[in-house]
């Protein structure tokens, strides 16, 4: 690598600092586990033994590999990144991962809702769930069952 890309990469690093404390682990100091977009490496729905096995292989490196693609979008045309261009890049960078993280989350949610798997939600997969997230509440003791119960009453 030439010197401008370790620089690049260092100044990376402590840019995107929050952005990796705010990933999940497998348990303090744990290896990083990739979000199912990440292992999907051909996009068919679908995580292979082989595809999964090279997500955890390297993980740090193809978030890397993926922060630096996002970054070259915004050098100029003979390669380089100014300081605005790489703030800009990362900050690019940070707000699609939380936006894939984000429709990730809301994907898994829908489809524990759906529970016959037919891509819609019928009212009553939808009061199932309500119920099911409110025992699951009341058997951890957590508060709110007030407000679980006048939800239910809407």
């Amino acid at each position: 690598m030439t010197r401008p890309i370790h620089m690049i990469l260092g100044a990376c690093a402590v840019l995107m600092l929050p952005a990796l404390a705010e990933a999940r682990s497998m348990g303090q100091g744990g290896p990083m586990l990739p979000g199912f977009e990440a292992m999907d490496a051909d996009g068919s729905g679908q995580v292979t033994l082989e595809d999964f096995q090279a997500a955890l292989a390297d993980p740090r490196g193809q978030m890397r590999e993926q922060m630096i693609a996002r970054l070259m979008q915004e050098a100029d045309a003979e390669g380089r990144l100014d300081e605005d261009a790489l703030r800009a890049g990362l900050e690019a960078y940070a707000t699609e991962r939380r936006d894939a993280r984000r429709a990730a989350m809301q994907a898994r949610l829908f489809a524990r809702i759906d529970a016959n798997s037919d891509g819609v939600i019928s009212a009553e997969e939808y009061e199932a769930f309500r119920n099911r997230a409110a025992e699951h509440m009341q058997r951890r003791g957590m508060r709110g069952e007030h407000r679980m119960e006048r939800h239910r009453q809407r």
